[in-house]
């Protein structure tokens, strides 16, 4: 697959074509329920009750968040040894926190493995060398190949991996000094495999576009992820870090590394083969999330389109597979059903409020209809306290962001519809675009054959 550094302007030129598409598409299906009743209705009755699904379970995930994780007691004895693998290209902005982060763990039997690409053009390499030489737990690879996505890179430093526990961070995450204490007490359960904690981000102050997907982040991550694991549903680990144990990559495979979202389709495999994967918000790395507009345009547009690669590849095999629950495989129908039809609901949503009956004449419907907004404001109270309690402090800007959060959500629908159109209707090359916070990264693309 090709590798790209992201690029504001680009961004900013894809969304608005985009953009006039999505208008131009919303437009016909509103003309058509206009045109005729039977489709409005359809639209109105079938839109209303994804709305209110949505709300539903938004409300119940973060009821359920508020139980609190319990892991398991400490080994008893000598800990198990961890390999912590960092994964970098063009992250010199956040790469050398990052280590420092990982070098202050409070860890008995740790080695750390930095594998930055031999492309990297912004010092990375310099700061990758510069830890390795200054502790001895640290070992820098480097990988010589094409950059090719952080699958490739991940497989890569595993070859350099002896611990029996592996843990995998992005380079923009910085992990709390009791992360893997708490990590690996979940391994003391054999039916356990897989650990995904929290990413709390940390830069709402650097740009709207941060301040959104912050708040965002934090009602995924603390709320719904984590509910997942509290009813024993469809778990995944995403948002730059996982835990393992080594054992997974010799039963499943190492991560693949020609699907844009290698982390749910490994979570998917890890379902299939009948391994637990346990998710628990009190393991906490620290990430900044994109701040430039052609950053996080990047990163949403490839979960986008990978998630529609992975609901192609395992949604089917996820409901047959033996090893799934009965309630693994029903969150996993919801989970797969909503990326499907997430493009198809979005199109829809003007026809369903100008089509649909008047506030006046049914306001019953109009308030089911509003319901996803009522209820984000409800789960960002509810996380918002829970991390009170907890101690971890917001930014004053966090707790305004789930009043514009629909504004927020509307952009990020336009682009889920570019990354469906191009895995559905324009069959575009597959590339994977980096995360990097700062558009000042060479912008540079090199390209590495499927």
């Amino acid at each position: 697959m090709n590798v790209e550094t992201p690029s504001s302007a680009e961004a900013a030129a894809s969304l608005a074509t985009y953009g006039a598409v999505a208008v131009g598409v919303a437009g016909l299906v509103l003309a058509s329920a206009l045109a005729y009743p039977p489709v409005a209705a359809a639209v109105s009755t079938v839109g209303t009750a994804l709305l209110v699904g949505i709300s539903l379970r938004a409300i119940w995930s973060s009821a359920l968040a508020a139980r609190s994780p319990s892991p398991p007691a400490p080994p008893v004895g000598e800990w198990p040894a961890v390999t912590l693998v960092v994964t970098a290209y063009n992250e010199a902005d956040v790469l050398g926190e990052t280590l420092d982060a990982c070098r202050a763990l409070d860890y008995p039997n740790l080695g750390i493995v930095v594998c930055y690409e031999s492309a990297s053009t912004d010092g990375t390499a310099a700061i990758a060398t510069a830890a390795d030489r200054a502790d001895d737990r640290v070992t820098a690879v480097r990988r010589d190949a094409p950059p090719g996505g952080k699958a490739a890179a991940v497989n890569h430093a595993l070859r350099h991996a002896s611990g029996d526990i592996v843990a995998s961070i992005d380079a923009n995450q910085r992990p709390e000094r009791g992360m893997l204490r708490r990590a690996v007490r979940w391994f003391e359960d054999d039916d356990v495999w897989c650990v995904k904690g929290r990413c709390y981000g940390t830069n709402a102050a650097a740009s709207p576009i941060a301040l959104h997907a912050t708040v965002e982040r934090h009602l995924l991550e603390r709320a719904e992820f984590y509910a997942r694991d509290v009813f024993g549903g469809f778990t995944l680990f995403t948002g730059g870090q996982v835990v393992f144990r080594r054992e997974l990559i010799e039963a499943v495979g190492q991560f693949d590394e020609t699907i844009l979202i290698e982390d749910v389709d490994m979570a998917c495999r890890t379902h299939r083969a009948g391994f637990g994967l346990r998710v628990d918000p009190g393991i906490v790395t620290h990430e900044d999330n994109p701040a430039s507009l052609g950053a996080w345009v990047s990163q949403r547009r490839r979960w986008a389109r990978g998630a529609f690669q992975v609901a192609q590849r395992h949604a089917v095999g996820l409901l047959r597979s033996p090893s799934v629950s009965p309630a693994a495989k029903l969150d996993a129908a919801f989970t797969f059903g909503y990326v499907l039809l997430a493009p198809i609901l979005f199109l829809s949503l003007p026809a369903l409020w100008i089509a649909s009956p008047s506030p006046a004449a049914d306001p019953v419907g109009a308030a089911l209809r509003l319901s996803p907004a009522v209820v984000g404001l409800f789960a960002a109270v509810v996380v918002f306290s829970l991390d009170a309690a907890a101690g971890r402090p917001h930014d004053g800007r966090e707790y305004l962001a789930p009043f514009t959060l629909w504004a927020y959500a509307a952009v990020q629908g336009v682009v889920v519809v570019t990354a469906f159109a191009d895995e559905f209707v324009l069959d575009a090359p597959v590339t994977y675009v980096t995360s990097s916070t700062d558009d000042s990264a060479d912008d540079s693309a090199v390209s590495a054959e499927d």
